[in-house]
C-alpha cells in the first residue's frame, strides 16, 4: 500500500502559492449528515462547496509532505491518456478516467456538456433575493444510481456595498481556508494535505457533528482550480481509498465529482454547480431537499457580508 502524505496543513494564499518560508494553516468543508451507512439515490447535494463552517486556526509547521518542491517549482503532473493531467495518475479512480481527461481544456469541456444538458429537471427557480435555482438529472452516464445536481446562485451586483469583486476574489473566498473560516461555520476540520502543483492539492474534510442522530462524513478529495477567460472552475473528485484507506468512522463519502464556476454578467456575480456525490445516508431525498434552499441562501448572505468586509 502507498504511503500518502502527513496531515500538515498547508497555508493557502490568494494567489494559490504554497509560502517559500514555509508556513501552514488549515480548515474547511464539509456537512451535518445523519448516521447510517443507507445510500439513497436523491441524496446528492452540493453541501462541500455551499453550507456553512469552522473557527479560524492557524499554526507554523515545515512543510515535509510535497511529493517534489523546490520553493518555486512544483513536479506533480504527468502524461495521462494522452494529455498532461493536472492530478499524478495514483490519484486518478478508474472509473472517472472513463470519461474524463485532467487537462484544463477537457475539464471545461466537462463543464460545458453539463451546462449544455437539456435533460435537467428544474426543482425550483430563483428561491430567494440572490436567484438560488436548483435542477436533478437522476438518468445520467456517470452514475446509474446517483443523480446530479446542478446549482445556480446569481448575486445582484447592488448588494455589493464595497465595490462588486472579481471572480478570482470570490473563488477565493470559497476555497481559500483563511477566508472561509472566517464567515462559514459547519465544517469540523478541512486539511491540505498535499500541493501537487501551484493550484492542484489532496484535501481531507470532516463535517460536524450535529445532534445526537447526526455523525460526522468524511471527504478525502484531490481538487485544482484556475482561471480561464475570466471564468473561475474549481473541479474535486474522491481521491481512491487504496491512497489513504477510510477508518470506520467517520463514514467517508463517495464523490463522483464537484464542479463549479464563477462568472459574471452585466448585472450579476454567477456561481453555478455541478455535483454528483454519495454522502452514504438513509434519510429521505425530499426532506434533506426541502432544507437545502434556506442552507444555500445562508451560505449566499454570509459570503457577500464577507466580500463586504
Amino acid at each position: 500500500m502507498e504511503k500518502e502524505e502527513s496531515e500538515s496543513e498547508i497555508s493557502f494564499k490568494s494567489d494559490h502559492r504554497v509560502r517559500q518560508k514555509k508556513s501552514i494553516f488549515s480548515t474547511l468543508f464539509g456537512s451535518c449528515l445523519p448516521d447510517t451507512r443507507n445510500t439513497d439515490l436523491h441524496n446528492t447535494i452540493p453541501f462541500k462547496y455551499f453550507s456553512c463552517c469552522l473557527p479560524p486556526q492557524e499554526k507554523e509547521v515545515e512543510i515535509s509532505d510535497l511529493d517534489v518542491y523546490d520553493g518555486n517549482t512544483y513536479m506533480g503532473n504527468e502524461q495521462v491518456d494522452g494529455v498532461m493531467s493536472l492530478f499524478p495518475s495514483k490519484y486518478l479512480r478508474k472509473d472517472e478516467r472513463a470519461y474524463i481527461k485532467f487537462d484544463k481544456e477537457n475539464i471545461k469541456a466537462f463543464y460545458n456538456k453539463l451546462q449544455n444538458n437539456k435533460e435537467f429537471v428544474r426543482k425550483f427557480e430563483k428561491f430567494d433575493k440572490f436567484g438560488l435555482s436548483m435542477y436533478m438529472l437522476d438518468k445520467n452516464e456517470f452514475s446509474s444510481t446517483i443523480p446530479i445536481t446542478k446549482c445556480l446562485i446569481e448575486i445582484p451586483n447592488s448588494l455589493f456595498n464595497r465595490g462588486v469583486p472579481s471572480v478570482e476574489q470570490v473563488g477565493d473566498a470559497i476555497i481559500n481556508p483563511s477566508s472561509r473560516m472566517k464567515w462559514d461555520d459547519n465544517f469540523k476540520e478541512y486539511k491540505i494535505l498535499k500541493q501537487i502543483n501551484s493550484n492542484t492539492e489532496t484535501v481531507k474534510i470532516i463535517s460536524k457533528k450535529q445532534l445526537q442522530m447526526i455523525k460526522s462524513r468524511e471527504f478525502y478529495d484531490k481538487r485544482t482550480h484556475f482561471m480561464d477567460n475570466d471564468i473561475f472552475y474549481c473541479y474535486s473528485s474522491s481521491a481512491p481509498d487504496s491512497i489513504r484507506p477510510p477508518k470506520k468512522e467517520p463514514i467517508r463519502i463517495m464523490e463522483f465529482f464537484s464542479i463549479f464556476t464563477v462568472s459574471k454578467d452585466s448585472k450579476n456575480i454567477l456561481i453555478n454547480s455541478f455535483h454528483q456525490i454519495d454522502i452514504k445516508i438513509g434519510q429521505p431525498g425530499p426532506l434533506i431537499f426541502m432544507s437545502l434552499p434556506l442552507k444555500m441562501t445562508e451560505f449566499t448572505k454570509n459570503l457577500i457580508n464577507f466580500l463586504n468586509q
